[in-house]
């Protein structure tokens, strides 16, 4: 995992085309915004569907 420090207002790049914005910090919460193409999909990860977080049943191990 990488951990980054970020202030207000400052950007980070995921790939060529994914960029996330801090947009408010308060005490308990930060506020970002995440600048995608209209084909990715951005989940928050308590609503990720299933079949996305479960290993294929079907994958074999080596």
């Amino acid at each position: 995992m990488l951990v980054l420090s970020r202030k207000l207002g400052q950007r980070f790049q995921v790939g060529q085309d994914v960029r996330v914005t801090i947009v408010k910090i308060d005490r308990n919460s930060v506020r970002i915004g995440i600048e995608a193409p209209s084909d990715v999909i951005v989940y928050r990860e308590e609503i990720v569907p299933q079949e996305e977080v479960e290993p294929s049943v079907n994958a074999s191990t080596v």
